[in-house]
């Protein structure tokens, strides 16, 4: 599983819009998944795993147009997308190896960003807040490789309407961004060579509703949205 703290999600679907590359030495590029008319399945993107899950494109109420949206009883509501390559054997229709996934630096990745909507919180606590989550798979182990987590400020209250969440990856930075947490599969922290490492591999990415190393209640039924999910090169 994607993300169910540590592992896969399950709901998702999604489509393409924007996309721009130019054949330089570093090409800017730019890739947006919208949802409207014509939507494709091209990031598969997939809320936390529950018993009780729901997914469906909405064709209006989005930022604007369209959106995913999603329902998940879970304590760490999370929207995720994975490469064929993270944990292989385990809810395999639900990966694809798309742009969102793969290598960073080759493609100078410089920010990640998302517009997420909280229609309904399950359980919102003071120190939730939204935190970018990527991830390497070790094939030989059989586990994560590398995690690399970045929590923007808390947001003390359920934020209200469409919300954009914007972060700073820096995938051609020979050391750890600030603001990042770097760790292996162990629990150790990571180098700068592992944070190379990732950005020349990312297998999962996520947008959650939680900060790492903190404990939620789950009490309720989360009803989200997701729209506008973005990667590029900063101009």
């Amino acid at each position: 599983m994607l993300i169910r703290s540590s592992h896969w999600l399950a709901a998702g679907a999604v489509a393409v819009a924007g996309y721009t590359a130019y054949a330089q030495s570093k090409p800017d590029y730019e890739f947006t998944e919208r949802y409207g008319p014509r939507t494709q399945d091209i990031g598969h993107w997939t809320l936390t795993d529950n018993p009780l899950r729901v997914r469906m494109i909405e064709p209006s109420g989005g930022n604007p147009g369209g959106y995913l949206y999603g329902e998940v009883s879970s304590p760490i509501p999370t929207w995720s997308t994975a490469s064929t390559r993270y944990q292989p054997g385990v809810d395999d229709a639900d990966k694809r190896d798309s742009v969102f996934v793969g290598d960073y630096a080759v493609r100078a990745i410089n920010h990640v960003s998302a517009d997420l909507e909280v229609l309904q919180a399950g359980s919102w606590t003071p120190g939730r807040t939204v935190t970018l989550d990527l991830r390497q798979w070790d094939a030989a182990t059989d586990s994560i490789a590398l995690e690399a987590t970045f929590s923007l400020p808390d947001i003390p209250d359920v934020p209200q309407g469409w919300q954009h969440y914007d972060f700073a990856v820096d995938a051609g930075s020979a050391k750890i961004p600030p603001g990042w947490v770097l760790t292996r599969g162990d629990g150790t922290p990571g180098t700068n060579a592992d944070w190379a490492t990732l950005m020349h591999q990312v297998d999962l990415v996520a947008f959650g509703f939680w900060r790492p190393g903190f404990e939620y209640p789950s009490l309720g039924l989360w009803k989200l949205g997701i729209d506008n999910i973005h990667l590029g090169t900063v101009q």
